[in-house]
């Protein structure tokens, strides 16, 4: 529920939103939360991360526990209070070497104090989930989530805030729900603090720093180069494009859920016997996947006139390859399954290290000719690329007997149908002749389907019992 609610609230307020602010204010507010995002993931040291690792160590003693909490928690905020008075007097030194103009500065001066924030609220969510007090992490979650849809609502069309009510209404609804969540805690875990278990989560948390730091920067450094070369405006059509795109990948995070037990299971309990079968529901649960992502090319288009005026068409380019992308994520979701087997997760990090700098070399060079599409072929070349050599490691260590008959003309179709749409909307064919492609590509879905025995009856049937937990054969089943 509050991946849908985080997905939904957004989607119904962006029509909204885009009929009163530009382009460039959405680049504005983009680029200074990712900005920011980096010095707050550095400055974290990866606590929240180490505490969640502690927690279950700590978690039969509640003295233990609540020194552990309340530990991090202090280190975090003292931290984060000493960080304000340097960022507020280099605010406008950083707009400027970001944005190219100086006037932002208290745009990145309050977007670093919300991502103070987030990161405090996300430290006792991760404690909520690790408690398995599903409730409390959902209220708290959808809460957040309402207030900072909300209250950017009205600050922007009420109020007039422009690009500053999106930035004041993540701060606000973090401030909310972070005082909240503090009471609650308080109020159970008392203060107590221990020097060793600070010692402890430092050593946990440091060496993840480089992690944590390169996915920022995927966030950042597109969005910077786009700024520097093109504008802020060609930094808010990408900031919607992946907007809109990225709510494709939260769908095919759910979908995991449900199925990464079955891939575990499998290995798990019959090894390299199990190769297949973990093939086979690899098979369906790509097909699954990307049918909605194919849905999402093909009507992107119109998805977008809906969501945003003219000014923000741009953006269609940008979304369908960013989609094209998310469907190649679909082995990335096995492969830390794999990785997890074996026990070498550990080889994440070289790869994504590689990833970005194939990344930063590809934005340079497609950038400052494409703009926001050279940025969205930049993250699709990427993204092919580390989930190729993962795909190669992991297989080394656990190969899975992959169904490529069925998998390489999906993905085939999927490319052929983005750039086909993307070909015929630049020579402005009738949408007689667009549409008729897109009943095509669909057709020949479909067909995929029932020829790799995915669309039958009685496997849709058993898909809508697994997630909805229904009763299947005289036993309650579900992932």
């Amino acid at each position: 529920m509050p991946s849908i609610i985080g997905s939904i609230l957004p989607l119904l307020a962006l029509p909204v939103v885009t009929r009163y602010l530009t382009p460039q204010d959405f680049g504005v507010a983009a680029l200074a939360m990712s900005t920011t995002t980096l010095v707050v993931s550095f400055l974290s040291c990866s606590i929240d991360t180490a505490t969640q690792r502690y927690y279950f160590e700590y978690r039969k003693n509640r003295d233990d526990l609540r020194a552990l909490i309340n530990t991090s928690l202090s280190f975090l905020i003292v931290v984060f209070a000493l960080s304000l008075p340097p960022v507020y007097w280099l605010s406008a030194f950083i707009s400027q070497t970001v944005m190219g103009v100086d006037k932002y500065g208290f745009a990145v001066f309050v977007a670093y104090v919300n991502g103070c924030f987030a990161i405090l609220v996300n430290f006792y969510l991760l404690l909520y989930r690790n408690m398995e007090k599903a409730r409390h992490f959902s209220t708290a979650t959808i809460a957040q989530n309402t207030i900072n849809t909300a209250l950017s609502l009205v600050l922007i069309v009420w109020c007039g805030y422009g690009f500053m009510g999106i930035i004041y209404g993540a701060l606000f609804s973090s401030l909310v729900t972070f005082m909240v969540l503090f009471v609650l805690f308080y109020r159970d875990y008392p203060f107590r603090f221990e020097r060793q278990m600070l010692m402890d989560n430092l050593k946990f948390g440091i060496p993840l720093l480089p992690n944590v730091f390169t996915g920022a920067i995927y966030q950042f450094f597109d969005k910077y180069l786009l700024s520097n070369i093109a504008s802020l405006a060609s930094v808010g059509v990408l900031s919607i494009a992946q907007n809109l795109s990225s709510k494709l990948f939260i769908f095919m995070t759910a979908l995991q859920s449900t199925f990464d037990p079955l891939f575990m299971k499998d290995m798990f309990d019959r090894g390299a016997e199990g190769a297949a079968s973990v093939g086979r529901n690899f098979t369906i649960f790509t097909y699954l996947s990307i049918m909605t992502v194919l849905m999402a090319i093909l009507f992107g288009e119109e998805i977008v006139r809906i969501m945003a005026p003219p000014s923000y068409y741009e953006a269609i380019d940008v979304m369908l390859i960013l989609l094209c992308g998310i469907s190649i994520q679909t082995f990335g979701k096995i492969v830390g399954s794999q990785l997890a087997y074996i026990k070498k997760a550990y080889f994440s990090f070289p790869i994504t290290v590689v990833g970005l700098i194939v990344n930063v070399g590809i934005n340079l060079a497609l950038i400052p000719r494409w703009h926001a599409v050279g940025a969205a072929i930049a993250t699709l070349i990427t993204i092919m690329m580390m989930n190729g050599i993962s795909v190669l490691i992991a297989q080394r260590g656990y190969k899975i007997v992959y169904e490529y008959n069925i998998l390489a003309p999906i993905y085939i179709l999927v490319f052929t149908a983005t750039f086909v749409l993307i070909y015929l909307r630049s020579v402005e064919v009738s949408y007689f002749i667009q549409y008729s492609f897109k009943l095509l590509f669909l057709i020949i879905y479909g067909v995929l389907g029932i020829k790799a025995e995915i669309l039958t009856r009685e496997k849709m049937n058993a898909l809508f019992q697994i997630i909805t937990f229904r009763k299947m054969d005289g036993k309650w089943r579900g992932a």
